[in-house]
Parts: C-alpha cells; structure tokens; sequence
C-alpha cells in the first residue's frame, strides 16, 4: 500500500486494486446521470480539473474520467458550482484540517463509509477524494431558472 501527504493529510492507498475497480465502471457519473447539469459538466471534464488534480488522482490509480458522483449546487456569478467525489481503495490515515487547492479546485479526503457504495470493488477499505469546482456553462440548452 502506498502512502502520500497532501498538505496537512497523509492517505494511504492500494493503486492496482483501485486501477482494477475503476476497469470495471462503464463511465463516470455525470454520463450515468445524464441531466443537463451533468452533461454540463461531462462536456468540459478535461478542463475542469488542474494537471496538478489529474496526476495526483493517477499517482492513486483514480480513472479522472469515472468520477463516482458529481452533483450542481448552483450559480455563482457567471459559473456554476460543482461538487462531487472519487473513490480509491485506502484509508485517510491523517485527515487534516485545511482543505487542498489546485487553482479553482479545491479537495480533500474522506473515508467513503458515509457515501453511496462505489460501483466498482474497491475492497474492503474504501476513502473518497471529494472536490468542489466552479465551471461556465456550456452547452447550448440551458437550465430552468
């Protein structure tokens, strides 16, 4: 099992069992949902998250594109917020008291025992990596009001 710090947290995490899971998950939320907020925010997945974010999800063996929930919370300004979460097969072992920031992205680590069971089988010790965005709409249908 590998172990990093992340500013003032410490996870540990099994990269092959979880790099197994995420081969067994079809897609990621925001296309299994379907809505317009998730299509939203399918369409600019590969901008919304910081090279920074992307490596650290890979060091864990996290597919970037098969996020394990993604949910709208609203507007904000011009943007719309967006939140959601990762699994990985671990543990946070340290879960620290400041969240971490890839530019507009901020994250932390959570054990995923309070969360809706992951659609793959990341074994018996299953944490989250949970995030908060905001992102432009882009699509050309538009939300209600």
């Amino acid at each position: 099992m590998g172990e990093i710090q992340v500013g003032d947290k410490v996870i540990r995490f099994d990269r092959s069992l979880t790099k197994i899971a995420y081969s067994a998950v079809p897609v990621g939320d925001a296309e299994r949902c379907g809505c317009l907020y998730c299509l939203n925010f399918a369409a600019q997945r590969s901008s919304a998250y910081p090279s920074d974010f992307i490596s650290l999800l890979q060091k864990i063996g996290i597919d970037p594109d098969k996020e394990g929930e993604v949910y709208e919370v609203g507007p904000d300004g011009d943007r719309r917020i967006y939140g959601g979460w990762f699994y990985f097969a671990g543990e946070v072992a340290k879960a620290g008291e400041r969240n971490s920031t890839f530019a507009n992205l901020e994250f932390w680590f959570v054990d995923a025992t309070r969360l809706p069971k992951p659609a793959g089988d990341f074994g018996d010790k299953v944490a989250a990596v949970e995030f908060i965005t905001g992102l432009p709409w882009v699509l050309s249908d538009q939300p209600e009001p």
